[in-house]
């Protein structure tokens, strides 16, 4: 079983932590290692974070309702720097934003109530779809 490293953060000026704290450990004790931002991050800061930890995935938890902007902004500067971890949003989701957001390439969506149990394996199998297809290209590359 493979070790991912999972970066979790709030969404803008979302000030609620304690989901964000709750699923990193939860993760952590599934094992993966865990890196949680702290509160406020912009986007830039969260993508340069990411790319400097060399993370499996981007976490981004919301409650305040700012989760389409930032994840917009996150995902232009993701493709700006060539960068494409599994990407997964959590917490007060609406209806109307859950199409929106797998069309800006959010690989999974964690509504409130989602037991971390369960988050921490959709997203092992989306790290491992993910890690295997980049198998698979990387052996094209080199024949």
């Amino acid at each position: 079983m493979s070790r991912y490293k999972a970066l979790i953060s709030k969404a803008g000026l979302d000030a609620h932590e304690r989901g964000v704290h709750v699923v990193a450990r939860g993760l952590r004790d599934s094992g993966f290692e865990t890196v949680v931002l702290g509160l406020r991050t912009t986007p830039e800061i969260l993508v340069a974070s990411a790319i400097q930890e060399d993370v499996d995935v981007i976490g981004i938890s919301s409650l305040a309702g700012s989760h389409m902007h930032f994840v917009k902004k996150v995902t232009e500067l993701l493709r700006e720097e060539d960068f494409d971890p599994v990407l997964v949003v959590g917490g007060v989701i609406p209806d109307e934003d859950l199409v929106p957001l797998e069309a800006l390439g959010v690989d999974a969506i964690f509504r409130s109530g989602s037991l971390v149990l369960n988050m921490a394996e959709v997203i092992r199998g989306l790290c491992d779809e993910k890690a295997s297809a980049a198998s698979v290209k990387n052996k094209e590359i080199s024949k």
